[in-house]
């Protein structure tokens, strides 16, 4: 503090900026599931103080990423089958929140350009996908009204970001397929306004991804 009662701030991107550092460290697999954030070594890999690390590691925990332990610290979350089933029943509300913004709120235009940008998603491979898809749903959720909604939207966002890395497919081309098939559906009903038939679309796709991801964390476990 200096003599006229000011502080020196902090760059306010600083913790985001390591947050999503963190991010890509575990989409990657260079951090795993239930592995400790050693946070020297991170510090001083990432160039920051252990302070905005530990600011980031806390927001990233509020969102599910990461889990504290007393006397610990911070350790990449390992997600269960129990909680993958958590995650798409939250999700049938969000999406169910997510129609209702976007035919009171959104204009036409805005609905169509959200369906074109599905074609510019990274199907090449399964981690540019992954990181391709969290970014179309990014910048969904950078068009919400309801700000509420789009910070709820953006944590779930980020989990699935995370699942969708961690699990392994026979057919990971199919999978991206399916769900490149139903981002089209759901939007080409919100362009049309027809939100019965995007409901329809995230419930059966939701009770799809129920069915078929939790079997896999039992198997990635065992």
């Amino acid at each position: 503090m200096d003599e006229t009662g000011m502080v020196k701030l902090q760059h306010p991107s600083l913790s985001d900026t390591v947050r999503e550092e963190l991010v890509r460290l575990i989409i990657t697999g260079v951090l795993k599931p239930g592995q400790r954030l050693n946070e020297v070594h991170l510090a001083d890999r990432l160039g920051v103080s252990r302070g905005p690390l530990r600011e980031a590691a806390r927001e990233l925990e509020g969102q599910g990423l990461v889990v504290s332990r007393p006397r610990l610290g911070f350790y990449v979350a390992d997600f269960s089958a129990t909680e993958i089933i958590d995650l798409y029943e939250i999700k049938i509300f969000i999406d169910q929140a997510l129609i209702r913004d976007v035919i009171r709120y959104w204009p036409e235009e805005t609905r169509r350009s959200t369906l074109a940008e599905i074609d510019v998603i990274d199907r090449s491979a399964k981690l540019p996908f992954s990181r391709s898809l969290f970014e179309f749903r990014r910048q969904v959720v950078g068009r919400i009204h309801n700000r509420y909604l789009a910070e709820h939207a953006l944590s779930l966002y980020r989990k699935f970001h995370i699942v969708t890395a961690l699990i392994d497919v026979p057919d990971e081309a199919g999978r991206i397929d399916r769900i490149i098939a139903t981002l089209r559906g759901f939007w080409s009903a919100l362009v049309a306004e027809d939100a019965d038939r995007a409901r329809q679309i995230a419930e059966e796709d939701t009770a799809h991804w129920t069915r078929d991801l939790p079997p896999r964390f039992v198997a990635r476990r065992a």
